[in-house]
C-alpha cells in the first residue's frame, strides 16, 4: 500500500552526526568514544523504557557521556560537556535530505519527524537545518513517555495524525528503529547511512535504500 504518512527519524537519518562524533572522539582521545557513547545512550534510554520510567533524553545523554568519559579515564568540565552535547542542535542535513523531502512533499505525502530527543531540541534541530517548512509536525517521544523502539511513540504519532499503521511509513537509518516500527505494524524504509546496518533477526524492511533519493524513486 502506498503510504499516506511518512515518519522520519531525525539523528543520522536526516542530520549528519559526524561533527559531533569528531568532537567527542577528540575530547576523549579515542576514535571509539562517540560510538561507545551513542550506544550507551541508546542502551540507557531503553532501560528507562523497559522499567516504566521516562527521563529527558538530554539528561541521559549527559549522564552517559560522563560514564563514557570515565571509561576513558577522563574528567571533562561541566561547561565543556554542555558545549559538546549542545552541538546536537546545530547539525546539518545529509546532502540528499532537502531535495528528497521537497520531492516527497510535492508528490503529496504528509511528512512528520519523530525523535527520541526532547521537543525543544527537536524543533531547534529542524529549524537550524532549515527543514521546518517541509514537515507537518515534529514529534518527541516525550509526548508518549517512552523511547523508540517501544510501540508507544509510533502509536502516539498515528493517533495524532489519524492514520492507520498500514498507511504509514517509518524512515530510519537504525535497525532498532526499523524493528520497532515493523512490530507496531508500520511499513519501513531503511536508509543505509555509513556504518549503519539492519537487524538480522527482524523482517526485511519494505524498502532498503542507499539514501533518501533512492527512496523517492521507489515511492514515486
Amino acid at each position: 500500500m502506498r503510504p499516506k504518512l511518512i515518519i522520519f527519524d531525525v539523528n543520522e537519518t536526516l542530520l549528519d552526526l559526524k561533527p559531533l562524533a569528531r568532537r567527542i572522539n577528540a575530547s576523549l582521545s579515542s576514535d571509539l568514544a562517540f560510538d561507545i557513547w551513542f550506544s550507551t545512550l541508546l542502551h540507557y534510554s531503553l532501560v528507562e523504557a523497559v522499567t516504566g520510567h521516562h527521563e529527558d533524553f538530554s539528561k541521559i545523554a549527559k549522564a552517559t557521556f560522563e560514564m563514557t568519559a570515565a571509561k576513558f579515564k577522563k574528567v571533562i568540565p561541566e561547561e565543556e560537556i554542555k558545549s559538546i552535547l549542545g552541538m546536537i542542535k546545530k547539525l546539518q542535513p545529509h546532502t540528499d535530505v532537502l531535495e528528497a523531502l521537497t520531492k516527497l512533499r510535492e508528490k503529496g505525502f504528509t511528512l512528520v519527524a519523530l525523535t527520541n530527543g526532547n521537543s525543544t531540541v527537536a524543533r531547534e534541530q529542524i529549524v537550524n537545518a532549515e527543514l521546518e517548512h517541509l514537515f507537518d509536525n515534529v514529534y518527541s517521544v516525550d509526548e508518549a513517555q517512552a523511547f523508540k523502539p517501544h510501540p508507544k511513540p509510533y502509536q502516539y504519532v498515528l493517533g495524532k495524525m489519524n492514520t492507520k499503521p498500514e498507511e504509514t511509513l517509518l524512515v530510519a537509518a537504525h535497525g532498532w528503529d526499523i524493528t520497532g516500527a515493523q512490530r507496531a505494524g508500520i511499513q519501513t524504509a531503511f536508509i543505509a547511512r555509513e556504518g549503519k546496518f539492519k537487524y538480522p533477526l527482524a523482517e526485511n524492511p519494505n524498502y532498503d535504500c542507499k539514501n533518501l533519493l533512492a527512496l523517492v524513486k521507489c515511492l514515486t
